[in-house]
């Protein structure tokens, strides 16, 4: 019987082979070569070793890094709207968002089986909601490795708080927590979850009255929500809330700059190009992201690359600072 692959005996040449591949050189030696026949005798465990190595997860994210320069490109991407037309993509976006919070609350902010409504249980609900504390120690751990202590006395405001996922990390840890949301249904479970929890320290609104009224805070902060909306929808969103920061405090935010061959028009979205009952995925240039931080006399202090939407485009995590 013949050997399968994961049998087959290594040699010199799948040394070079992998050493090429996930490395991008050749081996320093041939002592290095025959160090590897001797660790890993079998192919698969050859190329397990060099491919789990730390020299190879630099040279991929060395790759990543120069395509990702590469291959950025805003040229395409409306990022303005008039009036009517921001309003008729917002109905839309509600319209959306509304149904996934009377059907599939849980699942629309985290897209994992287990939270599909006919699938979610007790058990389920609380492993949801502990991801919100993860969520929180990464916004706090970039902080710290940027000199930014974070400080309970801090007032949070979350845009797309959804469910209280984040929320509720938040409000365990910090003075005051204000979130809003496009769905009544979303604010509704966050609403009943927080008086579950007996949290006194949170508002929750509605994204309309959060936008007419005269809310400040001391940290903005929003994750897996603007990818969402349109351009223009993005834009006027986070002019809003970069806008309410008070003197001192930070804007902490995710969104996609570059989607491979996305474009956005806002007369063909209106006519329906583009236009899905489901959740849409959408991208705002990086370029106007840092003129909106300018705009409303914030500092980039970090922005990173971040895995929120897999492989189908850039997205980044901004983190900024008001004088």
């Amino acid at each position: 019987m013949a050997p399968r692959p994961y049998e087959f005996e290594s040699t010199g040449a799948d040394v070079t082979a992998c050493y090429e591949r996930f490395l991008g050189r050749p081996p320093e030696s041939e002592a290095a070569i025959a160090g590897h026949l001797r660790t890993a005798p079998r192919l698969w465990d050859l190329i397990a070793l060099v491919y789990d190595s730390d020299e190879a997860r630099r040279h991929r994210r060395d790759v990543a890094c120069g395509e990702i320069a590469a291959l950025q490109d805003p040229s395409a991407i409306a990022t303005d709207a008039d009036p009517e037309g921001l309003a008729l993509m917002t109905n839309h976006i509600r319209a959306v968002w509304s149904r996934y919070g009377r059907e599939e609350a849980y699942y629309s902010v985290l897209t994992n089986p287990a939270f599909l409504r006919e699938r979610v249980g007790v058990h389920d609900i609380e492993t949801f909601y502990a991801t919100g504390l993860a969520e929180l120690d990464g916004f706090e751990r970039v902080c710290r490795r940027n000199g930014l202590e974070p400080d309970p006395r801090w007032s949070i405001f979350e845009l797309g708080c959804g469910v209280g996922r984040v929320g509720e990390a938040f409000a365990s840890r910090y003075q005051s927590y204000a979130g809003a949301d496009i769905s009544a249904d979303h604010l509704a479970i966050a609403r009943r979850r927080f008086a579950e929890r007996g949290w006194s320290n949170t508002r929750l609104l509605l994204l309309e009255p959060f936008l007419a009224g005269d809310l400040t805070y001391d940290v903005f902060f929003s994750v897996i929500v603007l990818q969402h909306n349109p351009p223009p929808i993005m834009s006027a969103m986070l002019e809003a809330c970069l806008s309410r920061i008070n003197s001192g405090g930070l804007a902490y935010f995710q969104i996609p700059c570059h989607l491979y061959g996305y474009q956005f028009s806002v007369d063909r979205y209106l006519a329906g190009e583009g236009q899905s009952q489901d959740m849409e995925i959408h991208a705002l240039p990086q370029h106007h992201v840092f003129a909106l931080l300018a705009r409303n006399g914030l500092d980039l202090v970090e922005v990173t690359p971040d895995d929120r939407i897999g492989p189908i485009g850039f997205s980044y995590t901004f983190l900024a600072r008001k004088p």
